[in-house]
């Protein structure tokens, strides 16, 4: 220690010379090479330029006979794909390796912004597709095998704006994407086996049995979302042939099994969680619709969203239908390098459910993500909310960035360490094929021009941390769950005869149900109109007596009221007449005033007319 005290590296310490970076602030020496310490096991071979990091592991040689047989396990790790958008002129900066699995970079001008972006840099994928490939290809290599091996993978693109994700993932009108001929194979495979109605759904993250009040409730959701879904009868006939024509699906036979697809599509917009086939509300007023964001929960190491609708479908017609109602839902803006760029991150999701006689149900899912495009402000000159949706796309595609350095380096660490998936909601969404526990692809989208250089080189060496992961822990092929232990061996002791005859009778049962339902319904409406038939009839006939009764009663009303007032008004005539001759002998009398005494004196004799009499 003294030794290490002492000496020229003392003198070092100072703002102008600092110290040796191999000597720590106690000046103990570091090991220039660095080496990977596992507990029990160790790397065969050392990747020398990080183009092809998937290492192999052998056992170690004291392990006894259980870690042989883990020894013989397969590492696995995401699939890393590169494709290069067409372009008029390529740039000279990108080119390809002689096995064609590793692109070499190197700034031919001085538009870097570093002497480190300008050196010539290695960068391995599984396989990289120039511009002459085609949607077929893409499709042959990334996704096909997946879907044939049955196991729930992610498919995922990236790359900056404007670089082809959308495109590689869905198509156009002409030339379909990895998606619509997915949902053809998973269709075409499962052809035999597709049951009618929806009675398994995966709800919370388990598989769980319908009732009959909730598999009609589930076909009416269906049907109304269809009923919102644009007409792509002949575009789909087109893509439907295109796709034949590119490949040759297979159908599986399998009579003991039924299957059962739902899908559903959410986008993360500005890191809000929004379903984008849910049934709009009825509203009065004509303004927009406020939507309402979704919470994402665990359920026993499964991942879900709160609330989401999942739409049961029988056909690749009516799944692409609804994929095509979720794009005109998911918000699109225009930026100066993308005239429709996406400004949320996209997940399709297709959920197949499989019930066999055994009891056994089984579940594999498909995740089709398309990430927004990376961007810089600079290039893309967005402001105001268009800033605000950058910034949040940024920054997720960091945090997703973060999760994979995380897990290609969590070996390394110790256990206490863990995986940010919980500070976006992207990587809560796919933390299980980040962790390994399903398969994943990633298809990097690269437009080669000297203007993009550096965004393409962060984007490249993104690419490079997700090829750099090694998963140890064993994939789950399918969630599978066993509801009964009655069916575990149903061809044993005549078994398979019995349930063969039960499944026919129930369905006999299950037919005659319906029926009668129908009739029963059909029933009821009949028996409701003609109650409403004679309800309005009567109650006509009771308005009818009613006007009638009033119309009477009124006309009563009416003689009384007139010779009331007939009476009223004779006796006021009377009354003014007596009133009009008072008046005219008042105005007589004004007029003759001389007449005043012999009518005096007419008053005295007819006063007193016995003395009258005497005086005769």
């Amino acid at each position: 220690m003294s030794d290490l005290n002492e000496g020229p590296m003392r003198e070092k310490r100072s703002f102008i010379m600092a110290r040796d970076p191999s000597v720590d602030r106690r000046f103990r020496p570091r090991p220039h090479k660095q080496l990977r310490l596992f507990d029990d096991i160790h790397e065969s071979t050392e990747s020398t330029d990080g183009s092809d990091t998937e290492s192999e592991y052998a056992s170690n040689a004291g392990d006894d006979a259980t870690s042989v047989d883990d020894s013989r396990e397969v590492d696995t790790g995401p699939q890393v794909f590169l494709r290069l958008r067409p372009v008029s002129v390529a740039s000279t900066g990108y080119s390809l390796s002689d096995d064609g699995k590793c692109l070499i970079t190197s700034a031919k001008n001085e538009n870097s912004s570093n002497n480190v972006n300008r050196m010539e840099k290695h960068f391995g994928f599984t396989s990289i597709f120039d511009g002459s490939v085609g949607q077929r290809d893409i499709y042959d290599i990334c996704v096909g095998p997946r879907i044939l091996e049955e196991e729930c993978v992610t498919i995922m693109t990236y790359g900056t704006s404007g670089s082809g994700k959308t495109y590689t993932l869905l198509g156009d009108q002409v030339r379909a994407g990895v998606i619509p001929r997915g949902l053809e194979h998973i269709f075409t495979t499962y052809l035999g086996n597709l049951y009618s109605t929806p009675k398994l759904k995966l709800i919370n993250g388990c598989i769980v049995f319908l009732q009959d009040d909730a598999t009609l409730r589930e076909m009416q959701i269906s049907m109304k979302l269809l009923n919102l879904c644009p007409d792509i009868n002949a575009q789909h006939e087109r893509l439907r042939q295109e796709i034949k024509s590119d490949h040759t699906f297979e159908t599986k036979t399998e009579p003991d099994l039924s299957v059962m697809i739902w899908v559903s599509f959410v986008e993360i917009y500005n890191e809000l969680v929004y379903d984008l086939l849910s049934i709009p509300p009825r509203q009065d007023n004509l303004g927009a619709v406020q939507r309402k964001p979704l919470k994402i929960a665990c359920n026993k190491g499964q991942v879900f969203i709160k609330g989401l609708t999942t739409v049961f479908v029988k056909s690749s017609e009516e799944a692409l239908r609804l994929l095509r109602l979720g794009q005109q839902r998911s918000t699109y803006a225009s930026t100066s390098v993308n005239s429709n760029s996406s400004r949320s991150h996209c997940v399709f999701t297709v959920d197949v459910l499989k019930y066999s006689r055994s009891g056994m149900t089984t579940q594999c899912s498909y995740k089709f993500c398309d990430l927004a495009g990376s961007e810089r402000v600079n290039n893309t000159g967005t402001i105001g909310l268009r800033l605000k949706e950058a910034k949040n796309i940024n920054t997720s595609l960091m945090t997703l960035g973060r999760c994979l350095d995380a897990a290609s380096t969590s070996r390394k660490k110790s256990s206490t360490d863990v995986i940010p998936f919980r500070d976006s909601k992207l990587t809560m969404l796919l933390q299980a094929a980040l962790l390994g526990k399903e398969r994943l692809a990633m298809i990097v989208t690269v437009t080669p021009l000297e203007k993009y250089y550096e965004e393409n080189l962060n984007v490249l060496n993104f690419a490079s941390i997700a090829k750099n992961i090694v998963f140890k822990e064993p994939m789950i092929k399918q969630h599978s769950t066993r509801y009964s232990g009655f069916f575990d061996n149903p061809k044993a002791d005549g078994q398979y005869d019995y349930i063969k005859a039960l499944e026919e009778d129930n369905i006999s049962l299950r037919e005659e149900i319906d029926r009668l339902k129908f009739d029963h319904v059909l029933k009821m409406q009949l028996l409701e109109e003609r109650l409403r038939k004679e309800l309005t009839d009567t109650f006509q006939e009771m308005l009818r007596v009613n006007k009638k009764q009033w119309e009477e009663q009124s006309e009563k009303q009416k003689l009384m009221a007139e010779r009331e007032f007939e009476f009223k008004l004779d006796s006021q005539k009377r009354i003014y007449e007596e009133q009009i001759e008072d008046l005219k002998d008042e105005i007589d009398y004004l007029k003759n005033p001389a007449s005043e005494t012999s009518i005096e004196s007419m008053d005295e004799i007819e006063d007193d007319p016995i003395e009258i009499h005497d005086d005769e």
